[in-house]
């Protein structure tokens, strides 16, 4: 209510608060909406970039689920097969694209693939959701690891490449072994796809406690 010496008590309108507070919430929403979709990009949002190094050194292989590690970009996520039905299965992790071509033990061309970007109901989850991220920073010469069948794979990045959306060749079985990580640019799935491929280096044994290197003979 408002008091006016002339007129007295008088009522306001409450619908004038209303109006107020619909602009500060929408800038309140706006603001969370981008914070959740810069999410990757915010470290305060992010393990610490040596999570993923720490634990291959601290942890054997997964004897019970088929796991990718790559400690430049600090991602360790579960492989999933499709089984009928790829969306669900990217929400679970990598997918392992075209195995009749490929896996770390039989050879070929063995292909994932994980969503760049996807955005969550909060930071962590569009964090989680967005496991490739960061493919782009990795470069010639970079480990990373496979956790296959029990056994924990080693491989290094051998190049790097854009490609068009419709490239399939990239998930064609090859004479040589090689595994093939790809998502789609930020800017969309019709904008392309970066790829990393990759040569197998060899296993990891483990050996008092700690993990070695066996080479590919």
């Amino acid at each position: 209510m408002r008091y006016e010496y002339r007129t007295g008590v008088t009522k306001t309108k409450s619908g004038s608060k209303i109006w107020l507070a619909l602009p500060v919430f929408g800038l309140l929403v706006g603001g969370y909406i981008l914070i959740t979709a810069l999410a990757p990009q915010i470290t305060v949002f992010s393990e610490p970039v040596d999570t993923t190094a720490k634990r291959l050194v601290a942890e054997k292989p997964n004897i019970s689920q088929n796991r990718l590690y790559i400690p430049k970009i600090n991602v360790d996520v579960e492989i999933v097969d499709i089984n009928g039905d790829e969306k669900t299965a990217l929400e679970k992790g990598a997918i392992h694209r075209a195995p009749n071509n490929g896996n770390p033990s039989e050879g070929g061309n063995f292909v994932l693939a994980a969503h760049r970007f996807q955005l969550g109901w909060n930071p962590e989850l569009t964090r989680k959701k967005s496991p490739f991220y960061h493919i782009d920073q990795m470069q010639k010469g970079d480990q990373f690891y496979v956790d296959y069948d029990g056994t924990r794979y080693a491989y290094e990045v051998s190049d790097k490449k854009q490609v068009p959306s419709n490239a399939s060749e990239i998930e064609q079985r090859t004479d040589e072994d090689q595994l093939t990580l790809y998502s789609c640019s930020l800017a969309g799935p019709d904008a392309g796809r970066e790829v990393v491929i990759a040569k197998p280096i060899g296993t990891i044994a483990w050996d008092t406690g700690s993990p070695k290197l066996k080479p590919r003979s």
